[in-house]
């Protein structure tokens, strides 16, 4: 009787014990499905008829089904059935379209693992811009304030575009430059003409004020209405030539066209000129066809978001992003050439953000004293003092080697040229591509600054020219030698390309300042070849193959 009455007792007892551990873990479970809004009952905001329906006709069947479609999703990706996988994706985001971890992985993988997977670079950019766009298009639909997501496209723009450890690196700028060219037109760099611009049709026709009537006659002469219209705009990435004689005659072609460019920037690309403009400000002018310049805006997006003290990792990740774009932006952020092949894509240094690079650092350094950011710090110096005196800015880059010498001074040690000529010689033993472009382009630069002072060619400049000209040929055919193989990866412009744009570089700059416009006219007297425009125009791009 005693025996069975312990029995009773224990099994009691363990009924007890087990009812408060599932307590506790379903508390646990209630807490995980609230945070990562796995039963988000709120309504959600922007979502389409499609999502509505499954929300409410499914309610909690939702998860379940959301589940099985994940993994099925990931049998696919073993068996490469990589295009059923997006619809799959897209059933998910559906299904789930608060879950944005999942969003987030989705577009990781794609860009990622997925795109690794095909050799043809095309084939490769289709999936890493899949990627992005289940991220921007989809899940920042849904959740258009969740920092992570901010975070993960960041990323993509920073690591897997803007670095070179993808083959179709150097492909991804290129169709990414194209897609921004063909987006800001002849209003890149007008960011508040553009901010200031209509967004939506009613808008615009109170802009036209009495000249409505003359849009909306030419609308329907040509068969059309402002979506139509829009969708012709974005094709032609202008105004299609049948509306333009029209519209030019009524005098509303450029209110028609930003109101146009603004919609496609805000509502397809999510870039908003106003949030570029406080970022131009902050860190200096970017070039906005550049990867480098939307990991920033995604990055501060980011910290925007994470403000909350428990929050401190994520905002170091977001802050490490922002100051190794600056710093890549500063290396090469600057869009200079983009025409023929691939191989053509040029970029140089973009000076505007180098002391906003630098203060990045610097911010992150205090805020995160535990990381190892000191180094990356001494790492970004060394390479900021060599680039700023080769390229010509010897006194900034005599502030800066005195300032690196107080952080470091192990690291920084003698005179500034000594030093600069020596990891110069380090780099190009074994140079990346970002360094042997500098090393090749700076000694150019100095050559055509030097022609400028020459007389003829039997001149001491001359002769100066010439040798540093043939030293830029040496390291280019170094480094040519170096990378065989890898090409499309690593390989440099074509030399007498770099050529031609450190000329026309140093001949623009002479020519905008008055106190140096002689020396412009007698730099042109040695120009090889006229003057060229190096960056194409948005119409002259044709609409992207991948979309």
């Amino acid at each position: 009787m005693k025996s069975n009455f312990s029995r009773i007792l224990a099994i009691l007892v363990a009924m007890v014990l087990l009812l408060c551990a599932l307590s506790f873990l379903q508390n646990r479970m209630n807490g995980i499905r609230a945070t990562y809004h796995l039963t988000d009952n709120q309504p959600l905001e922007n979502a389409p008829p499609i999502v509505a329906f499954t929300s409410v006709a499914l309610g909690g069947f939702r998860g379940i089904l959301a589940d099985y479609l994940w993994l099925r999703s990931s049998r696919m990706q073993d068996e490469g059935k990589y295009y059923e996988m997006v619809q799959l994706a897209d059933w998910i985001v559906k299904l789930q379209p608060r879950f944005t971890g999942a969003h987030a992985f989705l577009g990781w993988n794609m860009a990622y693992n997925v795109s690794v997977r095909f050799t043809s670079f095309e084939d490769r950019w289709r999936w890493v811009k899949r990627g992005m766009e289940v991220i921007r298009d989809e899940a920042l639909e849904y959740n258009p304030g969740d920092p992570n997501l901010f975070h993960q496209l960041g990323w993509i723009f920073q690591h897997k575009m803007g670095q070179d450890m993808d083959d179709a690196n150097r492909y991804y700028k290129v169709e990414w430059a194209k897609e921004m060219i063909r987006l800001f037109g002849d209003y890149y760099l007008r960011w508040e003409t553009l901010d200031k611009a209509p967004l939506n049709e009613t808008k615009l026709l109170a802009v036209l004020g009495d000249k409505a009537a003359d849009y909306r006659r030419i609308l329907a002469a040509n068969n059309a209405d402002f979506s139509k219209l829009e969708l012709e705009f974005r094709d032609a990435a202008t105004i299609p030539q049948r509306y333009r004689e029209s519209f030019d005659a009524a005098g509303i072609t450029e209110d028609v066209e930003l109101c146009l460019r603004h919609r496609w920037m805000l509502y397809k690309y999510r870039l908003d000129p106003k949030y570029m403009m406080r970022l131009n400000e902050k860190y200096g002018e970017f070039d906005w066809r550049l990867p480098e310049a939307h990991a920033v805006y995604w990055a501060q997006k980011g910290l925007d978001r994470w403000q909350d003290p428990s929050a401190a990792f994520k905002r170091l990740s977001c802050d490490r992003m922002i100051f190794q774009a600056l710093s890549a932006a500063f290396s090469t952020g600057k869009l200079l050439y983009l025409k023929g092949d691939l191989k053509s894509l040029q970029m140089q240094p973009n000076f505007a953000v180098a002391d906003s690079a630098r203060e990045s650092y610097l911010t992150a350094i205090k805020e995160f004293p535990r990381n190892n950011i000191q180094g990356a710090f001494s790492n970004f110096l060394v390479d900021s003092v060599v680039r700023l005196y080769i390229f010509g800015y010897k006194k900034k880059a005599a502030n800066w080697f005195e300032y690196a010498k107080e952080f470091n001074p192990s690291r920084f040690q003698g005179e500034m040229e000594p030093f600069v000529v020596k990891e110069l010689a380090e780099d190009m033993v074994d140079a990346t591509h970002r360094a042997a472009e500098q090393a090749v382009n700076s000694y150019l630069f100095q050559a055509y600054t030097i022609l400028a002072y020459a007389a003829d060619e039997n001149s001491d400049e001359y002769e100066t020219f010439e040798a540093l000209t043939l030293t830029a040929k040496t390291l280019y055919d170094s480094y040519a030698k170096d990378v065989k193989g890898t090409e499309l990866r690593r390989g440099l412009p074509p030399f007498n390309q770099m050529r031609r744009t450190a000329l026309g570089n140093i001949g623009r700059a002479l020519a905008s300042n008055p106190d140096t416009k002689q020396l412009a006219e007698n730099l042109a007297r040695f120009q090889e070849v006229p003057i060229e425009r190096f960056v194409p125009r948005a119409e002259e791009i044709k609409a992207p193959k991948v979309k």
